[in-house]
């Protein structure tokens, strides 16, 4: 098998994978990366149709990432009650990746919640409970939750990194908050927390 043919396999891998993502900014980065590639491959076998289809595809995805990525998006986030319908009927639909994160009894032990919302859209949830920690008066997050088309990091980076007013109005001095999947890990080191050392609690100062 020649390069070329190797090179043509890995841009149709590429393509399909594109497909199966749920954020849309991930779907045109990745198929305007295999559509390149594609280009390379259709103009090294001399298939001009081919190559002309994926310039088109390129351009296509390009246009629509830097029209998503100009977007002002409007962020809320609204407190509610934890027996209030909506909320039983959001964490019923999303109990299995929810329960997976942050493990079966994380909803039981908050005390709190509230929806996180994006352009209008409920885009999590958010579990948490008043503590103590160090001596501030903390707030221990059990479930911080962001449904798949909208974790782009952008619903985080919004609430505990730009605007950390819904904290503050409750008179927090800091988060902490526990993680039994590591798969979480990546996503709250980017907001800012940190581990504390022989324990598996995470903090951030606000």
């Amino acid at each position: 098998m020649s390069f070329i043919e190797i090179l043509g396999y890995i841009a149709s891998v590429i393509v399909f994978i594109s497909l199966t993502m749920k954020s849309l900014v991930k779907l045109r980065i990745i198929n305007a990366a295999g559509s390149v590639l594609f280009v390379i491959f259709a103009l090294s076998t001399s298939s001009f149709p081919t190559a002309v289809l994926n310039i088109g595809i390129v351009i296509i995805d390009v246009y629509y990432f830097l029209k998503m990525i100009r977007v002002q998006d409007n962020f809320e986030i609204m407190y509610v009650e934890k027996d209030n319908p909506l909320v039983s009927r959001f964490y019923n639909k999303n109990h299995k990746e929810i329960e997976k994160l942050f493990g079966a009894k994380a909803f039981s032990q908050s005390k709190k919640a509230a929806f996180f919302f994006r352009n209008d859209d409920i885009a999590g949830l958010l579990a948490y409970s008043p503590a103590e920690f160090d001596g501030e008066k903390t707030a221990e997050i059990f479930i911080d939750f962001v449904v798949p088309e909208y974790r782009d990091l952008a619903v985080g980076r919004h609430f505990f990194v730009k605007d950390l007013s819904f904290w503050k109005n409750q008179g927090y001095e800091c988060l902490i908050t526990r993680v039994p999947d590591k798969v979480h890990v990546p996503y709250i080191r980017r907001l800012g927390f940190v581990h504390e050392h022989n324990s598996g609690i995470w903090t951030k100062r606000i």
